[in-house]
């Protein structure tokens, strides 16, 4: 789960429909950042085109889609448990449930989320026996398929990952800060831009703004255009998760789906 925190609940996005969001901002990002002409048919093996990386960039969470069914609590932190936090082991194991599910679909855009999820620095700086096994599979898995791309150019394919990336965090910060607040109180991953964003930032990383309750503003602007994407998620009572505990009380929840339009 994504999780922000208001005075009288939680907020819950469920990180597929998180990466949705994601790919919606890959999918207006301005063609001349894909490359494509850089990249030479590969025999026998899926086309690589703009829709196959913005489908990498959609289905990059979809691991998560059986563990976010049902949020758990964290007694530490008095909380439902977010991605963030959530245990090591378990979550390497949806990291690579989901690159096997996406590989299926489309081996470039596999390549591009194991590449990504490879270098989260939580697991790269992790000297657990699990880590160190998750990297060196997901290492082995990156050298099978990219030699099977081998008329991508490595810019090339790291740039993708890198459109990945910033998709994922554009799509992060409408996530985790609330509709319209002010620069000086936005979550601390956001404070100095968007990380990753370089290539799409004018020489620095890209800035994200809330303009009002719904529109995020982003300087440069990597899009073709302003768009408006929706983010579907809950809002869980604090009051209620104390009556019946949190997975009864975020079954109870509506859903709701906000409309964020990017300028």
């Amino acid at each position: 789960m994504v999780i922000r925190e208001t005075e009288e609940a939680f907020v819950l996005v469920q990180q597929h429909d998180h990466a949705e969001l994601a790919g919606e901002a890959a999918a207006r990002f301005a063609d001349r950042f894909y490359m494509m002409e850089r990249v030479e048919e590969s025999p026998g093996m899926p086309e690589v085109t703009k829709e196959a990386i913005v489908l990498g960039v959609t289905e990059h969470d979809r691991g998560w889609i059986r563990p976010d069914d049902t949020p758990i609590w964290d007694d530490h932190l008095h909380a439902p448990c977010s991605f963030n936090e959530y245990p090591m082991l378990p979550k390497l194991v949806f990291y690579r449930m989901g690159v096997d599910e996406l590989e299926e679909k489309h081996p470039y855009a596999a390549l591009l989320s194991s590449m990504y999820y490879s270098v989260f620095e939580d697991i790269q700086t992790s000297e657990r026996e699990d880590c160190l096994e998750f990297v060196h599979h997901e290492e082995e898995r990156q050298q099978r398929i990219s030699a099977k791309y081998s008329g991508v150019q490595q810019e090339t394919l790291l740039l993708h990952r890198q459109i990945l990336q910033t998709c994922d965090g554009i799509s992060l910060y409408v996530c985790l800060n609330a509709p319209g607040i002010g620069k000086e109180d936005e979550h601390p991953w956001f404070k100095d831009g968007v990380p990753g964003s370089e290539p799409f930032g004018g020489g620095g990383l890209l800035q994200l703004n809330w303009q009002d309750e719904s529109t995020v503003k982003s300087d440069p602007s990597p899009f073709d255009g302003p768009f408006s994407a929706k983010l579907r998620e809950k809002h869980v009572p604090k009051a209620r998760i104390r009556e019946v505990g949190i997975a009864q009380a975020y079954e109870e929840a509506a859903w709701s789906e906000r409309e964020i339009r990017f300028v």
